[in-house]
Formats: structure tokens, sequence, C-alpha cells
């Protein structure tokens, strides 16, 4: 007999210094989830809970958990949830032994599971989806018998196992990604909230510091129908906002003209504001036509570091020349923000300071990023002899080739003091300078 009773379970975050206002920006990964749940025929006779308490209550979650009595347990996790959704599933387990404990999201890798504070999965989870979730958790959902054993059957899962880790088989890219329910079309979104967009899955770039690299190439990409019908469906539920969740605007030719296409029909995002990242050097002129007809309110352009030498060790293509090109391009028609990252294995103190320097000549706001040491990036793809040292909780870098513990505070300190001074802003591990008059 297939799930009767699932929960799914996350924990969105406020935004970092309320530095969005009211916008609401609900999770949208674990309502994914949920969208396929209800659209399968299979499973409409199960009761479908999503427990969400927006803040790290392990007792809400478990007491909320306990009441609903769920027979499969979907848990989504990211940084900032993983220690609070990590506890819940351990007091879970021993609420309630019998049900199927499921971990998926960005975080939920093997090597995250492994650090000293999430050890011994085996004792409070029984697998964990490090592939697109949809198919996977409605396969495992559908199972005749909601086991242990039984999971083996369904490929794309890490089994634990007494210190090991099972795979239990290949699962390749979705092919067709219309075929993936949207919560948007089934009306599972919150009315007013912010909206999310795909217009395809994975990134052909490879950065060791980032997670998109790491996923399984795919020339998929949502159709323009579909797109259409998402962008219908934000307009019914009055979103005030866009955020694109691809990798960039335009890494993927046909997933943008697609969007392009699209948006012709139905002209939603010449009224909504429009949030995305974009790879500078790829920059061409139906990029600059698209972004100067649309609201756009923040678009994310990734430097990182301005040192050759840094970026090749990190597998990450740069040419000067292009960006500075690009940028000039870009500020004519939009409004852009230059992302860099300190901590960077390989860069030092006043290699990040240049980089610092090099980007606040733009006429564009810059913000700076804490090294995070994230799964399926630096965790599981840093290269030998960068003697990385992070915190197993929040992933920071702490040391590394190149910074030292004492420079890594140093940096921080320096980043608050200069934010400070020039009116910018600053969260746990951002710092953001404000354009230059």
């Amino acid at each position: 007999m297939s799930a009767q009773r699932i929960a799914l379970v996350c924990m969105t975050p406020e935004p970092d210094t309320n530095e969005l206002g009211h916008l609401d920006l609900p999770s949208y990964g674990i309502r994914r989830i949920l969208a396929t749940v209800v659209a399968d025929p299979e499973l409409a006779a199960a009761k479908v809970a999503l427990i969400d308490y927006r803040r790290a209550d392990v007792d809400a979650y478990v007491e909320a958990l306990a009441g609903f009595e769920p027979d499969l347990i979907g848990f989504s996790i990211y940084v900032w949830s993983t220690p609070c959704m990590v506890e819940v599933a351990r007091r879970i387990r021993q609420r309630l032994p019998k049900a199927l404990i499921v971990f998926g999201g960005p975080s939920a890798r093997t090597q995250l599971f492994d650090l000293p504070p999430y050890a011994n999965a085996q004792a409070y989870l029984d697998a964990v989806v490090s592939t697109e979730g949809e198919a996977v958790f409605r396969e495992i959902a559908r199972l005749p018998e909601l086991t242990r054993a039984g999971l083996r059957s369904v490929p794309g899962l890490h089994l634990p196992a007494s210190g090991v880790w099972l795979q239990t088989g290949h699962r390749a890219p979705t092919a067709d990604l219309d075929a993936i329910a949207s919560p948007f079309q089934l009306g599972l979104m919150p009315a007013g909230s912010v909206a999310y967009l795909e217009t395809y899955r994975g990134c052909p770039l490879s950065c060791r510091f980032c997670e998109w690299g790491a996923s399984e190439s795919s020339k998929a990409v949502f159709s323009t129908d579909y797109i259409v019908r998402e962008l219908e469906a934000f307009a019914r539920q009055g979103a005030p906002s866009v955020f694109l969740l691809d990798a960039g605007l335009n890494l993927n030719a046909k997933g943008f003209r697609n969007l392009l296409a699209a948006e012709s029909r139905v002209g939603f995002l010449k009224s909504s504001l429009f949030w995305a990242e974009i790879y500078p050097t790829h920059v061409q002129e139906e990029h600059l036509q698209f972004l100067s007809q649309v609201g756009t309110s923040y678009l994310g352009v990734g430097l990182q570091s301005l040192d050759p030498a840094v970026l090749k060790l990190h597998d990450r293509p740069f040419d000067r020349g292009r960006f500075e090109k690009a940028m000039g391009q870009l500020t004519s028609v939009t409004t852009a923000e230059i992302q860099i990252i300190f901590g960077l294995p390989g860069d030092t103190p006043e290699g990040f300071r240049r980089t610092l320097a090099y980007a606040r000549t733009f006429p564009v706001a810059v913000r700076a990023y804490h090294c995070l040491v994230l799964p399926d990036a630096l965790m599981s793809r840093g290269r030998p002899g960068w003697d990385m040292r992070y915190d197993p909780v929040n992933l920071a870098m702490i040391s590394c080739l190149g910074w030292g513990e004492e420079d890594i505070l140093s940096m921080r300190a320096e980043l608050d003091l200069e934010t400070a001074s020039c009116g910018g802003k600053s969260g746990k591990y951002w710092w953001s300078f404000p354009r230059k008059p």
C-alpha cells in the first residue's frame, strides 16, 4: 500500500536583516514536492501536510508531526535549517519509529551527514535524495511497503548502512521538465508572495565554490507553453516580484528564448520586479533588450575574484576585457550588483582587497560574501592541499590556503567598518556596499 499520510517539512528563514522588507518569500522546493504528490492520481487518497514554522522551534515541529502521525516524512534542508531539521528527525524517530524519513534539498548530501554534528545518520533517517527530488519522492510514496528494504528499488537514493552509504542506482536528470507539476499552477503558493521561475536546470559551468556545477549536465528546458502557464499563474496570485532560479539568465540559450517568447505572450514581467543572476561574459544584445523591458530590481553579476590564478584554481572562466564591456552594457539598461567572495582557497586578504576595490569602480552595488564550504561544492570538490577548516554547523570557512583564522576574522571586522562608514548593510555572512554616487 502506498503512503497514506505524508508530511513535508522545511524551515523558511526570515530574510537576513529584513533586507527585503514586506516581501514574502515562501519555500519553493518543498512545494514542488507537494505539487508532485497532489497531482499524482496514484496518491489521491493520501493526506498531505506541509509543516513550516519559519523558526528553529524543534518542539513545535515534533509535536506537529506526532499529531499528524505520518507514515512518510520528507525533510527539505538548507544551510540555515539543517541543525533544526536533523534534531527534529532524531526526536520524531523516537516518537514515530515506523515512519519512513527521507531528506532532500540542496544541503542533503552524504558528506554533510558525515560531519560530527550530524553523524550516525542511520539512527534518524532512511534515505537521502541527492538529485532532483520530484520523481524520486513520488516513487517512494508509491512503494507498496514503506521500508528500508523497499527503498532499495528506487534509483537516485543514498541509504545509510553501518557507517557507509549505499547508492541505489543512477538516475538521469529529468528529460521532460514540463512533466513536473507546478505549485503555482495548482494554486499551492501563498497569494501575494514572491514567485519563483525556472526555465532550465543545472549549469554548464563547474566552479568549485558553487553547488550548481556539480549537477549532471542536461539540455532539457521548460517549454514556452509551460512558462506561459507559470507567468499566468503568477498574475493570478498577485506576485509582486519574480525570482529567476536559473543558474544564470544567459547560460542556456533555449531556456532564455522560451522565456522571451512566453513573456511576449503574457507581458507579466513588464509590471513586476524581476530578480536574476547573469554571467557577464555571455551577455548578448537579446539579453540587454529583454532587461530593458522588464521591471528589474536585482541583477546579480558574479565576479568572485579578480585574480586569474585564483579563478583558474576554482575552474571559473574569466576574461577581464569582456567583463568590463558587459558591465558597461548592463549598467546602461538596468541596475546590477557585483558579487565577490572572501576566504576562497588560494586567495589572500590582499588579493581580496584588490578585488573589492576593482568591483567598486563600477557604478553598481557590491556584495561581499564569507566563503561557505557547501555540499556539492568545496565540501566535496575542494583540491588537495587547500587545508580547509570550516564550521560544521554554519559551514563558514575558518581557515584555508592563503587565509589564516585571524585573517578571516580580521576581514569580517574590516568589512563591518567599511560598510558602516559608507552607508552599506551587513548580515551574518554578507556585506553590501551601495553604488558610489
